[in-house]
């Protein structure tokens, strides 16, 4: 995979381009088991099975069900607000604790990562900037821009949110309207986060997959969550 000349985050990196199109509690999964299991930073790109909405892990269900009521909603171990999916471009990184960048605070974290995206959007020709003036306003995400977001065309393109463990950092992230990028743009992404990148390889994932999506993102109990309502 040809790198781009610009400031990486990582040495190396696994790219997955997940080509499985999964519905929501099954997304969720995904990205805690690489949590659990990644021994190198991992980018994974998500395929959606048809549109979902996920909330944060602190929004309480019925705000969450009120964006879009036509629609599944999961619930995320991340925070942050709700974000509707529907032909976005969703991603997730995952960071081991032993690598320097996991304990870089959530802030600044977020600012580096999305300073990298903004570039890795000019590269496909869209004119990408970090927010300049956040509203900070809790709710839907794409319309309450907060501090390091990504903007286009005068308007939220790209958000993300953070979950750190004892194990490692997840981000989970979401590009949206007008900077939808091309089917390169995966790889042109991962150049971007790391000097070397590598295809990433899920072998063995599937039945651990399928139990955490019994026991947990697809059990009635942990979408209703006593941190919600």
């Amino acid at each position: 995979m040809k790198r781009m000349d610009l400031p990486t985050l990582f040495t190396r990196l696994g790219l997955w381009v997940d080509q499985t199109a999964r519905d929501g509690p099954e997304q969720m999964a995904c990205d805690e088991i690489l949590l659990r299991t990644a021994r190198n930073p991992v980018l994974r790109i998500y395929r959606w099975a048809r549109p979902w909405v996920s909330a944060g892990y602190f929004v309480a269900p019925s705000a969450a069900r009120s964006v879009r009521p036509d629609l599944p909603l999961c619930r995320r171990w991340t925070g942050g607000g709700v974000v509707v999916h529907e032909g976005d471009f969703t991603f997730a990184l995952v960071v081991p604790r032993a690598e320097p960048w996991a304990t870089t605070a959530a802030a600044e974290s977020y600012r580096q990562l999305h300073m990298v995206m903004v570039q890795a959007l000019k590269a496909e020709g869209i004119d990408a900037s970090l927010t300049q003036d956040p509203s900070g306003e809790p709710g839907e995400c794409f319309r309450a821009p907060v501090a390091h977001d990504v903007m286009a065309g005068g308007r939220k393109v790209a958000g993300g949110a953070q979950k750190r463990t004892r194990l490692g950092l997840l981000h989970q992230g979401s590009l949206q309207g007008a900077a939808q990028p091309g089917v390169g743009f995966p790889d042109l992404l991962a150049s971007a986060l790391s000097r070397e990148v590598f295809v990433w390889d899920p072998e063995g994932l599937e039945p651990e997959l399928d139990r955490l999506v019994a026991e947990k993102y697809g059990n009635e109990e942990f979408l209703r969550g006593p941190r919600m309502e």
